[in-house]
C-alpha cells in the first residue's frame, strides 16, 4: 500500500498537535517505509495538490536512502558490500558509513553498527532520514511540520528538534547489542533524547539532530553511569526526557 493523506481546514475537529497555517489548513499523510511507518504533517497556506507534492518528494527521499542503505535488501549496495567488501559503494552511502565511524568513535563505541565485518545501519537511517529531509521542507517553505518515522525517531520542524527513542518496549523484544560483550542489553526500559534540529560537535562539525539522536539514544541506554555523564558533556546540546 503506497501513501495515503487528509487534508483538513482546522475549523474542523482534528486531534493533531500541529499549530494551523494562515488559513487553517492542515495536511497529514502515512506510507510504508524502513520496516515501519513514516506519518507526516504539515500544515501553511497551500492547495493540496502543493501538499501531496511535497509530500510525493519526502516519501521518494526516503525510498532512496532506504534502497541505498537497507541490509536486508540483497541487491542494496550496502548488502552487496557487506557480502563482498570489494564491492564499491555509492559516495551517498559512503559519506553515511564515514559518519557512522565517525560517531563510533566519538561514543567510545558503544555506537558500532559493524559486526562481523558487516554493517548495519538500522538503528541510524530513520534519523538520517530526517536530516535529509529538514532542508527538504525548508526550501519549500514549509515551517510547520512534524515528521514521525515509525515512533522512534520524530522531527518537529517548528519546534526545532527531534526526540528519538530507543530501548526494549517489553522483556521478550531485545535489539540492542552491547558492543562490548557482543549480548543483547536486557530489560524493559526505554530511554528518549531531545537533540535540535542542527548542532555542532566536539571537532566542530555541523551534525543533524535525527542522526546524533539516534546514535545518542543507542549510546546512552547502554553506557553506564560514568559513560553516560561523558557523552553528554561531550554533546551538551542533547538532553535525556524523563
Amino acid at each position: 500500500m503506497g501513501m495515503q493523506y487528509i487534508i483538513s481546514p482546522t475549523s474542523k475537529p482534528s486531534p493533531s498537535p500541529l499549530p494551523s497555517g494562515e488559513d487553517g489548513v492542515r495536511f497529514y499523510a502515512w506510507f510504508p517505509a524502513m520496516h515501519s511507518r513514516v506519518d507526516l504533517l504539515l500544515a501553511g497556506d497551500r492547495s493540496e495538490a502543493d501538499f501531496l507534492a511535497i509530500a510525493k518528494k519526502v516519501e521518494a527521499t526516503v525510498a532512496d536512502l532506504e534502497r541505498l542503505a537497507n541490509c536486508y535488501d540483497p541487491v542494496s549496495p550496502l548488502a552487496r558490500h557487506n557480502a563482498d567488501a570489494s564491492v564499491q559503494v555509492p559516495e551517498a552511502l559512503r559519506e553515511m558509513m564515514d559518519l557512522c565511524a565517525w560517531y563510533k568513535e566519538q561514543t567510545f563505541g558503544l555506537f558500532d553498527p559493524w559486526f562481523d565485518g558487516r554493517c548495519n545501519l538500522s538503528a541510524f537511517l530513520k534519523g538520517y532520514a530526517l536530516d535529509c529531509l529538514r532542508p527538504l521542507l525548508e526550501h519549500r517553505g514549509i515551517r510547520e511540520s512534524i515528521v514521525n518515522m515509525g515512533n522512534s525517531s520524530i522531527m518537529y520542524l517548528a519546534e526545532g528538534r527531534v526526540l528519538t527513542t530507543s530501548g526494549n518496549a517489553t522483556a521478550e523484544r531485545r535489539h540492542i547489542v552491547d558492543p562490548a560483550t557482543g549480548r543483547y542489553v536486557e530489560g524493559q526500559r526505554t530511554l528518549r533524547v531531545a537533540t535540535p534540529l542542527v548542532c555542532q560537535g566536539p571537532d566542530a562539525r555541523q551534525l543533524g539532530g535525527g542522526a546524533l539522536g539516534e546514535v545518542l539514544s543507542t549510546a546512552l541506554f547502554i553506557a553506564d553511569d560514568d559513560r553516560r555523564r561523558q557523552l553528554l558533556q561531550r554533546f551538551p546540546h542533547a538532553t535525556i526526557v524523563g
